[in-house]
Order: C-alpha cells, then structure tokens, then sequence
C-alpha cells in the first residue's frame, strides 16, 4: 500500500496530477480527521485542519519531492498542525471551560465546603490559565489526555527531561496560588491524586 500511495504522490509532484491527489485525499481525509480528533475533540477543528494540509501540500507539491512516504508525512503534518491549533487556543481558554476539570473523590469533599469547593476549583483554573502556553498544553495533555511523560515528549518532539520541568513548573505554580489559600495538608491531598 505504501508503495501505491508513492506512485499517486510522484505524479502529485512530477505531474501536477489533481486525479492523483484527489486519490491521496481520498485515502486519507477520514483517517486523519480521526486521528486528530485525539487531540482536538472537536469534528469541525479536524476537518479544518486536515483541509489546510492537504491545501498546502498541493501548493508546496514542487518543494516536497523528497518525502519517502507520504503517509508519514501527512499525519506528522496533521499533528503538528493539531498542536499549533490548541497552542493558540490555549490563550483564549474562557474561566469557566472544563478542560482542566479536577476531580476529588467523595470522600475528600468533607473537607471543604461547597462555596470553598467551589472557590479552590476556580482558583486551581485560574492558574492553569497563568501557565505559559507549552506549559499549559503539555499539564492538558498529561490531565485531560491522560498520557505518560513518554508519549508527550514524542508527540511534541520534546525530550523526556523537558516534559518533566514544564510538569514541574505547573505544579509549582499552582502551588504558589493555592499555598495562599488553603492548607499545607489539602494540597497535599489534592496533588497526592495527580503523581505518577
């Protein structure tokens, strides 16, 4: 297969051939928008995204001759792109969004009433929302995506040791606000349920 994908891209390039990259597109416009569905949770942000790099392909099709496989290509160019597009969004998160939801067993909720519950959840938003951008995608990928420092430091080119910092820096941060707020032992608690 991986052959038959690389005759339709060379005569993508040599030929300007728009029958073979309606092929290519074909092929892969539905994988890949579920592939970056993964990191975009959103059907129409993929499906943008994946218009773009095929668009840009087509433009760049004379600059992109040497690509040994083109479906490699297309998804490290779909992922990338997935990246760029929530690195940007992440500076336009609203106070309210859920996508660093934290939850606290039951058990805990004793601890603090409904209006404090309430308060600590809004002030541990708010500092995810202070976190640099690379910071704060990389605390969403390993909250809300649930993966390893592993899978993180290859999805973003990263070494593993970066990962580790950025994750060290969020902690610490919020931290710092929280530490302002609440008591030495409710942290505790709270950032026991988040180590790995």
């Amino acid at each position: 297969m991986k052959v038959k994908h690389q005759i339709l891209w060379k005569k993508v390039y040599e030929n300007d051939d728009l029958q073979a990259f309606d092929a290519l597109h074909a092929q892969f416009y539905s994988a890949l928008c579920n592939f970056t569905f993964s990191y975009l949770k959103d059907r129409e942000s993929c499906e943008e995204v994946v218009s773009d790099v095929f668009v840009a392909i087509w433009q760049k099709r004379k600059e992109l001759v040497d690509i040994r496989n083109i479906q490699s290509y297309l998804y490290t160019c779909s992922k990338n792109q997935s990246i760029d597009l929530i690195r940007k969004n992440a500076t336009r998160i609203q106070p309210n969004t859920n996508l660093y939801e934290i939850e606290i067993p039951e058990v805990y909720d004793n601890l603090l009433s409904p209006i404090e519950m309430k308060e600590f959840r809004a002030n541990v938003q708010k500092a995810i929302d202070q976190l640099p951008p690379q910071c704060q995608l990389i605390f969403k990928m390993l909250m809300n995506d649930q993966l390893a420092y592993k899978e993180i430091a290859e999805i973003l080119n990263l070494s593993r040791k970066t990962v580790e910092a950025q994750i060290a820096i969020a902690y610490k941060k919020i931290t710092v606000l929280l530490k302002k707020m609440y008591i030495q032992s409710v942290l505790i608690l709270i950032f026991q349920l988040f180590l790995r």
